[in-house]
């Protein structure tokens, strides 16, 4: 049997082992709200990745669209340029032509077209008006004649070529103003482009560092949870050396105080159960009951409300 004084000193031992259990477990709980903090900051950050990965990835899938438009506007332009070389050629080949022929302005044209047909209408009259006319004079009108509408012919010739030259220059403008329109598509939306590029690497920069962050306060709450685990550890050794004690003095430890209580449970629960079960066949006999049986019933399950 365990003397006086050994029993003080056990139960001062056991004192102390309590107040240290006390600090432990004040100390587990601090360490536990601190390590809710960076879970939380954690989440947080992990949320704020997730969702600039997701603007990010909305960025890229904005630049990839328009970046089709960019290949489909500098197919255009450079199918235009391919056009606009070839009317260039033709108006340049026209403006050689036309060159060639030795006429200049239109209206000069026109003023020398009315002239020689002048000139044609008056030979032809004279050959009608001169009956008498010699027949060596008479072939020199003709041959005149001829000449004079040879001009009049490389007059029309200039006047087709200058028309086809005019609608070669519409349709050259026409073309620079096509080709200038997909030059401009291309720089607007080459900008648009680089502006879906900046905000996506700048989002995934962004993610990048606060995934750092988070993947710091990670490891922070695994720090925090190994120093619990360590100090649950301390706990328990506390624990089973207060049983230690008070199973010395002859007292209930704290697994056998939980064992009774569970009992101790059952047995009531069973002792209630025992006494519906009374109740019911007392209920189903034609017995009346009280509002507390009643409420007993209906508790158990035994009676609908």
């Amino acid at each position: 049997m365990v003397q006086d004084l050994d029993k003080t000193e056990a139960r001062e031992q056991l004192r102390k082992l309590r107040e240290i259990k006390r600090n432990l477990i004040t100390q587990v709980r601090e360490i536990e709200k601190e390590r809710a903090v960076y879970r939380e900051k954690r989440e947080e950050g992990n949320n704020q990745v997730r969702e600039l990965y997701n603007k990010a990835k909305e960025a890229r899938k904005h630049r990839d669209t328009v970046n089709e438009d960019v290949k489909l506007n500098k197919a255009l332009r450079d199918l235009r340029k391919e056009d606009l070389d070839k009317a260039k050629g033709k108006v340049e080949g026209l403006e050689t032509t036309i060159k060639d022929i030795d006429f200049k302005e239109n209206s000069k044209a026109r003023s020398k077209k009315r002239n020689l047909s002048r000139q044609i209408r008056d030979l032809e009259v004279k050959i009608e008006t001169s009956p008498t006319m010699q027949k060596k004079s008479e072939d020199e009108i003709i041959d005149k004649i001829g000449k004079l509408s040879s001009q009049m012919e490389q007059i029309d010739v200039v006047d087709e070529k200058r028309d086809e030259l005019r609608n070669a220059r519409k349709k050259l403008r026409s073309l620079k103003g096509e080709q200038t329109a997909h030059h401009k598509e291309v720089r607007k939306l080459a900008s648009q482009s680089q502006g879906f590029h900046d905000e996506m690497i700048e989002n995934m920069s962004e993610a990048k560092k606060i995934r750092s962050d988070a993947d710091e306060n990670h490891k922070k709450v695994i720090d925090l949870s190994e120093k619990i685990k360590d100090i649950r550890k301390e706990i328990a050794k506390v624990s089973a050396e207060s049983d230690r004690l008070r199973k010395l003095l002859g007292e209930e430890t704290i697994v056998e105080r939980k064992k009774r209580k569970i009992k101790e449970e059952k047995e009531r629960q069973t002792e209630i159960d025992t006494k519906a079960e009374e109740i019911l066949e007392r209920y189903q006999s034609g017995e009346k009951l009280g509002f507390e049986e009643f409420k007993l019933l209906i508790s158990r399950g035994m009676l609908k409300e």
